[in-house]
């Protein structure tokens, strides 16, 4: 038979005869000899079959299902291969085949990166430089490097919103901390210099002296002074002594008033013409303390007294240290005097009318006032007194403004002016908006010109913030107090006004209120100063 009508067998490893077209057997025998190694037998033997062959066919009707496996096990083979001859190709040599078709959107696909390469990918990106455009801003509100306390209290959510034009915001931000209310002042040459810089005159300083002299013709002859004015020296002379009520009017708390005054004018019991006034006011203190087993108690009924004689004593401590040096009895009696007013204060921060009881905002500001001037001359106490004052002031503030009350938060002109000092003294810089609209509504107010406790206080705040309106505010008060302290008789030199403290206190607390407040201007150094004044 014709290669045409003669088929070819594939023997397999059971020598099965197949039927194989010539075509396809011709084509697998190529490729088995083309890629079959030398030392092994061919893959498929292709032989020519006898005429009998067809006939095997015709008689096995091998399945179908065979011949297509053995197809597929072909085709792996061919796979197989092709694969092993690329492999053999350099790694580095990659090739690409592909055929033109209709252009179509373009894919760019990214290969992912493992999570430590997208780390330190992250880590030197944030270390590139960038570039940041700055805006311009008015160098009037920039904060002054220069300032030596960071301020204690952070703006209050209420805050936002509520800024308003005329604020004293942007004159606050000139302002730096200064070493912190220093007595410096109080010298002659003190008194002179700082007098003509904040607003002091001949007739106020006049004022001043006559005020001094009348205390110190009421001092008392165990060196004490009384807010009851029927007893001796004064018996009665001067109208408008303390009214007796409920509130106790100790000795020792008017003796540590009539002290304060002496020593705003920078009279001590070692330098100026009163000092021996001094020396016996302060005699007497040291004699009448009560010794408790928390240190010494000046109360002699109300903490209104110890504060105020503690306030005394400590700034007479700082006022005769020489060379770093101090008077030892004094700075024993500062010392135990200031451990009782730690140990006397209430869990909520203020401090009452008797130890440990909660109190109100004007005891508070004497304590605050006595443990600052304690500090002043180094002494320590427990640490927590100043922090704990300060969140009691935050307690009475109107939840939404500035405005502080005595024992709950309901605003009052007075406790006002108490709580904004004693925040200037704890470290509450100008500069919040609301903080200063405060201070500028004390501002605005005026002086009572009758309340000099409330006058006293508002003074210390715009002096110590250095306000845009001290002199109007100055002024006003200065000149009052001049042309109505009293000229004639036993009465010369001193004040009274018809007030609710100053009819508790009478004419002696009046005066020696009236007279620091007409030492204002050196009295304390202030706490902040505008930059200008202070050159880099």
């Amino acid at each position: 038979m014709s290669d045409t009508t003669t088929p070819n067998t594939v023997a397999d490893a059971t020598s099965v005869p197949v039927i194989v077209p010539p075509p396809l057997a011709a084509s697998l025998q190529r490729a088995a000899n083309a890629n079959a190694a030398p030392e092994t037998a061919p893959l498929l033997a292709v032989s020519q079959s006898d005429a009998d062959s067809p006939k095997l066919f015709r008689q096995g009707q091998i399945q179908s299902c065979l011949v297509s496996t053995i197809v597929h096990l072909i085709a792996l083979l061919i796979f197989a291969i092709v694969t092993y001859s690329a492999s053999q190709v350099s790694p580095t040599m990659i090739s690409l085949w592909g055929r033109q078709v209709e252009p179509t959107a373009t894919v760019t696909l990214e290969v992912a990166k493992d999570h430590s390469e997208l780390e330190n990918q992250l880590s030197s990106d944030a270390e590139k430089p960038v570039d940041v455009t700055i805006a311009q801003s008015d160098a009037s509100a920039i904060q002054s490097p220069l300032i030596m306390e960071s301020q204690s209290a952070i703006l209050e959510s209420s805050e936002l919103g509520q800024i308003k034009a005329g604020s004293t915001a942007a004159s606050s931000a000139q302002l730096i901390r200064l070493p912190g209310g220093g007595l410096s002042g109080r010298t002659p040459q003190g008194r002179k210099e700082l007098g003509e810089k904040y607003g002091a005159t001949a007739q106020s300083e006049a004022a001043v002296e006559a005020a001094l002299q009348w205390l110190a013709l009421h001092q008392r002859p165990n060196g004490s002074w009384s807010f009851n004015l029927d007893v001796d020296p004064c018996n009665g002379r001067c109208r408008h002594s303390r009214i007796s009520g409920d509130s106790p009017t100790p000795s020792t708390g008017a003796t540590g008033l009539a002290l304060l005054a002496f020593l705003g004018a920078g009279h001590t019991h070692h330098t100026g013409e009163h000092s021996e006034t001094v020396r016996r006011g302060i005699y007497y203190l040291r004699g009448i303390a009560s010794e408790s087993e928390h240190g010494l108690d000046w109360q002699s009924g109300s903490m209104y007294s110890h504060g105020i004689v503690l306030m005394a004593l400590g700034e007479a401590l700082t006022m005769t240290r020489v060379d770093d040096k101090y008077d030892s009895d004094l700075m024993d009696l500062v010392r135990r005097g200031s451990y009782f007013t730690s140990v006397a204060q209430h869990y909520n921060g203020s401090w009452g009318y008797v130890p440990g009881s909660p109190g109100d905002t004007t005891l508070t500001g004497w304590q605050v006032m006595s443990l600052l001037a304690a500090k002043r001359n180094g002494i320590h106490f427990r640490g927590n007194e100043l922090p704990m004052a300060k969140e009691f002031l935050m307690s009475v503030k109107e939840e939404t403004d500035w405005t502080f009350g005595y024992k709950t938060p309901q605003g009052e002109p007075t406790m006002d002016a108490i709580a904004l000092t004693l925040l200037l003294y704890l470290g509450h810089a100008p500069g919040h908006t609301l903080f200063d609209q405060a201070i500028d509504r004390i501002a605005d107010r005026g002086p009572t010109l009758t309340n000099v406790y409330h006058d006293y206080y508002a003074s210390l705040a715009l002096h110590h913030t250095r306000h845009r309106d001290w002199d109007k505010f100055n002024s006003k008060l200065r000149d009052h107090l001049v042309r109505s302290q009293a000229t004639q008789g036993h009465e010369s030199g001193s004040w009274h006004f018809k007030d609710k403290w100053g009819d508790v206190g009478g004419r002696l607390y009046t005066t020696a209120m009236s007279a620091m407040i007409l030492e204002i201007y050196y009295r304390y150094l202030p706490l902040y100063d505008k930059i200008e004044e202070f050159p880099l």
